[in-house]
């Protein structure tokens, strides 16, 4: 009884702390994080792609959903994260509960390898407390309670090393094989999670044991990594120009050769860590580093190590810079320190381990609410019910991907489709800062651009891209109420810009 109470220990544990947070996440439509309704509309498309016939012409598909819904954007992201969430939406369906549900297992599966890994050197208690600490880091609690990459690439990061692990310690290929496939996925899932290649590169093909395979073996898989990252390569290539914008030049980042620079990311660490956390990593770093140098590293401690470095080099090469972004090095980085202290001074772990992850718990009890924007669900509902049959709606806001995922999974009106103002009257380069192009249309051109597109109706946030001559323009038509009648405002609630306070909601007033 006692053994098996020990092994469902670690599930019961991981599992309730995975279920709370799911409980806890917006899940009604009210996305925070402008991305998230883009990644979660990434994966209704594909779901729709698979039950509507569209892989019988899938180009031809694509084209005319995007023109339906233009809030996809799996061209610019890799695919891996909204193909595994296409079997839960086939079953329960399209819906942000259904899209985060995808994020949550995936943040289960990082809590659940961790341990793993962990368990290579330690007892049960403090694997399982090293885990629950990560789970409970106040990045990984925040973005596992949005529909983002994050947790699920750092999860496929923690999966490639474990399995690499697990091939250093045996060398059997089979290992070997499966660590190549999950770091060809993550790349698929997160095109950044090119940092760890120099990892696998080094482990498989550096200085080893007898007994590991042969190089035909490595080389091959190191080929099946490469060839299931190919899509994510070519994606980069595809937009190089806003990518080497971005790598090299983001707005207000520091010099890559200055110190700002390459302590940007360790900065970051005591709003990430907490105090607590980062005193036992830093012991535990010096303790890794100890043990190290006395010939007591094992593959898991190297791994780990690798990890962390590349990363830390990778993210601080970037310019574009987020303390999110480098989420999988700051994660190694504490698996790391857990398992040098544990190495070498396992009373001390036993003991500090379980207590930082009580203390994170109790911080957990106190941290605010996570973020919602709601309004865009009561926006899209109003425009089903104005909207005429195979119309329009026309979306003026900033988080307009809120408002199209509403529209595509909320009622049944598969009808009527979507055009935005910020493709329409301007032209954005992927994000504000790095640029804006007025189109200089006139309040005519821009009536005879809403007749040609069949817009009944308009959901506008006032003041959005207000100092575009075109979009002052575009106001100026609804405002003077000829053409377009003024018959809703929803509010916007939640954690929204000083600019985002409400949608109003307009009708045409004569027939398309």
């Amino acid at each position: 009884m006692t053994n098996m109470l020990r092994r469902a220990a670690p599930c019961l544990c991981l599992g309730g702390l995975v279920l709370y947070y799911f409980l806890s996440s917006p899940t009604g439509g009210d996305f925070w994080w402008y991305d998230a309704p883009r990644h979660a509309m990434n994966g209704v498309f594909l779901s729709d792609l698979l039950s509507e016939g569209g892989l019988a012409h899938p180009l031809r598909y694509a084209r005319a959903y995007y023109e339906q819904y233009p809030a996809i954007n799996i061209g610019f992201y890799p695919p891996f994260f909204y193909l595994s969430s296409v079997p839960l939406l086939l079953l329960f369906g399209a819906s942000h509960a259904v899209a985060q549900a995808a994020v949550a297992l995936y943040t289960l599966m990082l809590g659940a390898l961790v341990c793993l890994i962990c368990r290579r050197a330690m007892d049960h208690a403090s694997a399982l407390a090293t885990a629950l600490c990560v789970l409970l880091l106040a990045p990984v609690a925040l973005w596992s309670r949005q529909v983002q990459l994050d947790v699920p690439a750092a999860a496929m990061h923690f999966l490639t090393a474990g399995l690499l692990i697990r091939h250093l310690e045996t060398q059997r290929q089979g290992w070997l094989f499966a660590a190549a496939v999950c770091l060809g996925l993550s790349m698929l899932t997160r095109v950044q999670g090119v940092f760890a290649v120099p990892v696998f590169l080094f482990f498989v093909f550096g200085r080893g044991g007898a007994g590991r395979p042969a190089l035909g073996k490595r080389i091959a898989a190191t080929a099946i990594a490469g060839l299931i990252a190919l899509p994510a390569m070519l994606m980069v290539a595809y937009f190089s120009k806003v990518n080497q914008a971005l790598a090299t030049a983001a707005p207000g980042m520091p010099p890559l050769w200055s110190l700002a620079n390459w302590t940007w990311y360790a900065g970051q660490l005591p709003l990430q860590l907490g105090w607590p956390a980062l005193c036992l990593a830093v012991a535990g770093l010096a303790a890794a580093a100890r043990a190290a140098a006395t010939g007591r590293a094992t593959p898991a401690l190297r791994v780990l190590a690798a990890y962390t470095v590349c990363a830390w080099i990778f993210f601080s090469v970037v310019s574009n810079k987020d303390p999110r972004f480098n989420l999988p090095g700051m994660l190694f980085l504490f698996v790391l320190a857990a398992h040098g202290l544990y190495l070498c001074a396992a009373p001390a772990a036993r003991l500090f381990l379980p207590a930082l992850a009580a203390w994170l718990l109790l911080q957990l009890g106190a941290t605010p609410a996570v973020p919602v924007v709601g309004g865009f669900p009561e926006a899209a509902a109003a425009a089903q019910a104005l909207t005429p049959q195979q119309a329009n709606v026309l979306i003026s806001a900033h988080r307009d991907g809120n408002f199209i995922y509403a529209l595509r999974t909320l009622g049944r009106r598969r009808d009527i489709g979507v055009c935005r103002a910020d493709k329409l009257f301007v032209e954005i380069h992927i994000m504000r800062e790095l640029g804006v192009r007025d189109r200089n249309l006139d309040r005519q051109a821009i009536l005879a651009m809403l007749d040609r597109h069949k817009v009944a109706t308009v959901v506008a946030q006032p003041g959005y891209l207000s100092d575009q001559p075109s979009m002052r323009n575009f106001q100026a038509l609804l405002d003077d109420g000829v053409h377009y009648a003024r018959v809703r405002t929803v509010a916007l609630t939640g954690q929204t810009g000083r600019d985002e306070r409400a949608l109003v909601i307009y009708q045409r007033r004569r027939g398309l």
